[in-house]
């Protein structure tokens, strides 16, 4: 430390300000101590983070402040330099009456303030309840992070202030053009519709001799020269201001198969070649500019060239599956090959990795311990940069608490996880915070014990079967909810309500899974099946609405809004609206007037033959997910079963499909009723209920009348559309 020790006794008596933190304090401060803030040198990066220091550290205390430059025995000197001459990104070096602060720069040194402010605030009572707990070392170090980027796509870091406090970065504010946003350089501030039907057809890829407008011809002079006149308006050459682009098709497996890009080397769903040369292009013409291909989808393979030092890849780890100590796995080998082959075209390969269930942004995904593991071997395999993509701006159960344990580990992948976990919900959460981060570290520990892979597009049913237990997440519930009554402060209050009422989904969804069995949504009792009342509790508690402080506080974002915090998914389904048709299925009371209710049936289908009772459970499906009550079935040769003496004196009988044509499920054109081998009735679409833009309930209904019968069965007419599965959720017969 003897270079960092030379910077701090050359200090040229530049003083920004000095603090004398009168009485008052409520952390015990000495009425004498006084903070020197200065320069280490009278350089204007060293003077500005020193006024930056003063001016937060002032703002954050209610002490009378004092100008001084007179110096005593209790008197703090802190020195703030801004330099690349220390051999690390950040330093600390400090005793009894000094603290020197090192960063490589500025952005850097916000952070590193922050984290002193915070260290300082936790001992002298500054106002830091805002900030995260500070992960400085107590020793004096020369740190260098192990990523040069690092990125967590959540919605705290959607302010730019928390995105400094975390140290972090942010697509949003890092790259100019990031993810399949090509279409931005069209025009309409980005809007990927804008205009196609008017713009030129040289522009889209052409594959199967048609011309695909959702997809890009990168052989296109059209489209270079739209490129480079957006980057030159919105970014410059990149002298002054260098910035990130990620040149990619649109997210699909259509690759241009036009004459020109076919002589690159094109064939179908490969359009390496093509972006390829397009990005090498812009690399020569903007040598400023940093570039990067994604390695994922349609530019999949890796090129068969040295690429410029100014272009590098944004590598998907979609393939590289989310689960404990699997480095060593066929899938996780194939995938640190794919990044060795990229690294030899390269110098800079970030990676693009998953951190939640697409599908599911409520129940808890415990994915720390897996995450650490991934992030040592990408630091060991020399990766350059991480981007962590979760909820996006959509607000996801624990979000805050994952960024901040996250952007630690981005920070240090060898740092305690549990000590993470516990000075989080100390420091968040000081009345309840011990209750919850030992509920917290327990899911995190069976998750990573259970050593099974980490569902991205799941449902509950998945992540029992993945990494938590039905038990163990009923007790995390009953834990939780039995803190209601204690004191709270307001910020705990409502991490503590908004966590609730996401728990209350997952409760919900479990209660549906487990149907008529116990942890199910009923008990049978003498007047027949009755809903518990834990149920409708948890469908009243999904109702809560938040003010905008509210959401203030659970995102650290005055731009983020309650239509951001009510969904569900990475569709964008609204809480509400699964609440709503909660409450339509609870009134609906179809268990009550079924006479197969909680009767197996069994299911002759493609993938054999087998028993269910998720069929007559009297669990209704929600329209707008395929894992919320429905059960997926191939289409093809689809009988179902059905217990013939319950088919005495009934008169109608009801299914219900999901039509969601995007997920390859939709209705059957016929369902025909047969009995001993006679048809009976065919099936009719009874109504068409539209509950959402991309999926919608079917209901068929056909009126019965039958002598007693031996054997009966339903037999489903493949639908007619480019699907391959039903989707139902309840039989009922009445």
């Amino acid at each position: 430390m003897c270079n960092l020790s030379s910077i701090f006794k050359s200090f040229t008596g530049i003083v920004a300000c000095c603090f004398l933190l009168a009485c008052g304090s409520n952390k015990g401060v000495a009425p004498d101590r006084l903070y020197c803030i200065e320069g280490a040198t009278s350089t204007k990066p060293d003077n500005k983070m020193a006024e930056y220091l003063a001016r937060h550290l002032q703002a954050r205390s209610d002490a009378k402040i004092l100008v001084s430059e007179a110096k005593g025995a209790k008197d703090y000197y802190v020195s703030v330099h801004v330099a690349d001459d220390f051999g690390g990104d950040y330093a600390i070096e400090s005793n009894k009456n000094s603290c020197a602060l090192y960063a490589r720069d500025e952005r850097i040194m916000t952070w590193l303030i922050y984290q002193f402010i915070k260290r300082e605030g936790d001992t002298y009572g500054f106002r830091v309840d805002d900030l995260p707990p500070s992960i400085l070392p107590e020793r004096d170090t020369v740190y260098t992070f192990p990523f040069e980027y690092r990125d967590i796509y959540m919605p705290v870091n959607q302010n730019p202030d928390m995105t400094h406090v975390m140290g972090i970065n942010s697509l949003e504010i890092d790259w100019a053009i990031w993810g399949h946003q090509m279409s931005r350089v069209l025009g309409s501030n980005g809007d990927s519709n804008y205009g196609y039907q008017n713009l030129n057809q040289e522009l889209f890829a052409r594959s199967g001799g048609i011309s695909h407008p959702e997809q890009f011809c990168f052989s296109s002079e059209k489209l270079f020269d739209l490129t480079v006149q957006y980057i030159l308006e919105q970014y410059g050459d990149g002298s002054e201001y260098p910035s990130r682009f990620t040149i990619g098709p649109n997210d699909n497996s259509v690759a241009c198969e036009c004459r020109e890009c076919q002589a690159i080397g094109n064939v179908k769903h490969n359009a390496t070649p093509a972006v390829t040369r397009f990005v090498e292009r812009l690399a020569m013409r903007f040598p400023k500019h940093m570039f990067f291909i994604p390695g994922y989808s349609s530019t999949f393979s890796v090129p068969d060239h040295r690429l410029p030092d100014n272009v590098g890849v944004f590598l998907s780890a979609i393939d590289y599956p989310r689960a404990a100590n699997n480095a060593e796995t066929p899938k996780a080998q194939a995938f640190f090959r794919r990044l060795e082959q990229w690294k030899e075209v390269t110098n800079t390969v970030y990676i693009w990795d998953y951190i939640c269930n697409f599908d599911d942004y409520l129940t808890p995904y415990p994915i720390l311990y897996v995450m650490q593991q991934r992030l040592r071997e990408y630091r060991a395999r020399g990766v350059k940069g991480i981007f962590l993509n979760g909820s996006g701006y959509y607000y996801s159960t624990f979000q805050e608490a994952y960024t901040f344990i996250l952007a630690d580990l981005l920070i240090n992948p060898d740092a305690d996880i549990e000590k993470l976990i516990t000075r989080y919900f100390d420091d968040a959460m000081p009345n309840i915070g011990k209750y919850i981060s030992q509920t917290f570290i327990e899911i995190e520990r069976m998750a990573w014990e259970r050593g099974k892979e980490f569902p991205l597009y799941g449902g509950i049913e998945d992540a029992f079967n993945s990494y938590i237990t039905e038990s163990v997440y009923r007790d995390m519930y009953d834990k939780f909810f039995s803190l209601q009554d204690w004191s709270m402060t307001k910020r705990e209050r409502v991490l503590y309500e908004k966590t609730g009422q996401f728990l209350s989904y997952s409760y919900l969804e479990a209660c549906r899974f487990y149907g008529l069995h116990e942890g199910g949504y009923a008990v049978k009792t003498d007047t027949g099946w009755q809903v518990k009342p834990e149920v409708l509790a948890a469908v009243e508690n999904l109702k809560k609405m938040f003010t905008e402080d509210e959401i203030y506080i659970l995102t650290g974002n005055d731009r983020a809004t309650m239509d951001q915090m009510d969904r569900v998914n990475e569709e964008g389904v609204y809480l509400a609206d699964y609440d709503a048709e909660c409450e339509a299925w609870l009134d609906y009371k179809t268990w009550n007037n079924d006479n197969i209710i909680d009767i197996p049936l069994t299911v002759h289908s493609a993938d054999g033959t087998f028993t269910t009772d998720r069929l007559t459970d009297g669990v209704i499906g929600i329209s707008q997910n395929y894992h919320w009550g429905w059960q997926i079935y191939p289409q093809s040769h689809l009988v179902i079963d059905l217990p013939a003496e319950k088919l005495r004196g009934a008169t109608e009988i009801v299914l219900g499909f999901l039509n969601f044509e995007r997920h390859r499920l939709a209705p059957p054109e016929d369902v025909e009723l047969w009995a001993d081998g006679n048809l009976v009735t065919t099936f009719h679409k009874e109504s068409l209920t539209e509950w959402f833009d991309e999926g919608e309930k079917v209901v068929f209904r056909a009126r019965i009348s039958l002598p007693p019968v031996r054997e009966a069965e339903l037999r489903f007419m493949r639908s007619r559309s480019h699907t391959t599965f039903f989707g139902i959720d309840e039989i009922v017969v009445r």
